[in-house]
């Protein structure tokens, strides 16, 4: 598995960095991979898939670090401003230029891998933004979401308007005992996704206990599509 980073940039904005994951032969399908809150590109949420992707699968995998993360990062780093500094960002206009960033991003893996189907693998706040992203990517093949909800409306606009405009195949992971995302939640966004296509993997657990198990499916899931 080879990995090279790259500088990608949306018009006049500032670069952002990629991580670029290869296997050894000639990747077969190309997945968009996008991390969690208070993480970035380097963490073990993001190398486990990797690693399941391309070492199994023989996929090429691309990673950015999110605006206010890793090399983007700006100011404190423990949990509570994280989680405020992201809010800030979301509800004043993040929505919308995460969405032109990971048009950007697919941009860069069409040039990049030419012949290749795309996916999608975003858990927890990777679903936040991946569901914008997904409903304006009609060249998305699959994708992988969940550990993520929406309230009821009129709360959560963001979601209750994007999600029926997802259309491609859906893998969600749920975990029954999600102290963020309760399941009542998680459960009111899967009927929102507009995918005729959707699989619900609700297991004990939770937030952050997803099982290398799920993880295989869900790798598995987006392999066949791609």
């Amino acid at each position: 598995m080879n990995e090279t980073v790259v500088e990608l940039r949306v018009e006049e904005e500032a670069p952002f960095p990629v991580s670029v994951w290869t296997p050894e032969a000639h990747a077969r399908g190309a997945v968009l991979l996008g991390h969690g809150l208070g993480v970035d590109r380097t963490h073990s949420t993001v190398r486990a898939p990797v690693e399941c992707l391309v070492e199994r699968h023989g996929l090429a995998v691309i990673a950015p670090d999110l605006p206010l993360h890793g090399a983007r990062r700006i100011g404190a780093s423990d949990s509570a401003a994280i989680v405020s500094a992201w809010q800030t960002y979301w509800a004043s206009g993040g929505a919308a230029s995460l969405r032109d960033e990971w048009v950007r991003i697919a941009s860069f893996a069409r040039e990049r891998f030419p012949s290749a189907r795309l996916g999608y693998f975003g858990l927890s706040l990777g679903t936040q933004y991946g569901v914008v992203f997904l409903a304006s990517a009609p060249q998305v093949a699959a994708a992988v979401l969940g550990l993520f909800g929406a309230e009821a409306a009129p709360k959560s606009p963001i979601m209750h308007a994007w999600a029926p405009k997802v259309r491609c195949p859906v893998y969600f992971v749920q975990k029954h005992d999600d102290e963020i995302h309760p399941r009542a939640k998680t459960d009111r966004l899967y009927g929102l996704l507009g995918s005729a296509e959707k699989v619900l993997d609700s297991t004990p657990g939770l937030h952050a206990a997803v099982t290398p198990e799920t993880l295989a499916r869900a790798c598995d899931f987006l392999a066949k599509r791609l």
